[in-house]
């Protein structure tokens, strides 16, 4: 019993300490300024990744305007003995093209995943809509870390 109360009491201050931060923690202290000009391709992408740009709009510092063109492609990878799909390959592909007083730049990420392939559509769905949210975050993110290096 004591161990239990003394590990409960402990164990916070001991992790505290550790100095553990997520790798992105610092993208929001950026000192730029996003203007997005137009989009195309994949909507439901291109608005994760409108929201997750949102935070960068307004601020003081450089000024990047971006076109974002999104190519979102499922492919089937393997089919069993009956004929029906069992696993796709899911990609988005991504080119942001970055203009600035002095600066032409065209970024172009790449995101893929092979999943199985599920039998209810609905739960199909929605694991599908989060992938597409994981590729915009993770999008996101690169195109964050290579403006901060312009």
């Amino acid at each position: 019993m004591i161990k239990k109360i003394l590990i409960i009491f402990i164990l916070p201050f001991l992790v505290q300490g550790c100095g553990y931060s997520t790798l992105y923690s610092n993208n929001n202290d950026k000192d730029f300024n996003i203007n997005i000009l137009g989009t195309k391709g994949d909507q439901e992408i291109n608005n994760f990744l409108l929201f997750n740009l949102k935070k960068y709009t307004g601020k003081e510092g450089k000024t990047y305007s971006i076109n974002i063109d999104t190519n979102y492609t499922i492919s089937e990878i393997s089919k069993n003995l009956e004929g029906s799909i069992d696993s796709y390959k899911l990609v988005a592909i991504t080119q942001f093209k970055i203009e600035n007083v002095n600066l032409r730049k065209t970024i172009s990420v790449k995101e893929e995943i092979k999943i199985n392939n599920l039998s209810d559509s609905f739960e199909k769905r929605n694991y599908e809509k989060s992938i597409k949210k994981n590729f915009s975050n993770s999008i996101t993110n690169r195109l964050i870390l290579q403006l901060s290096t312009l």
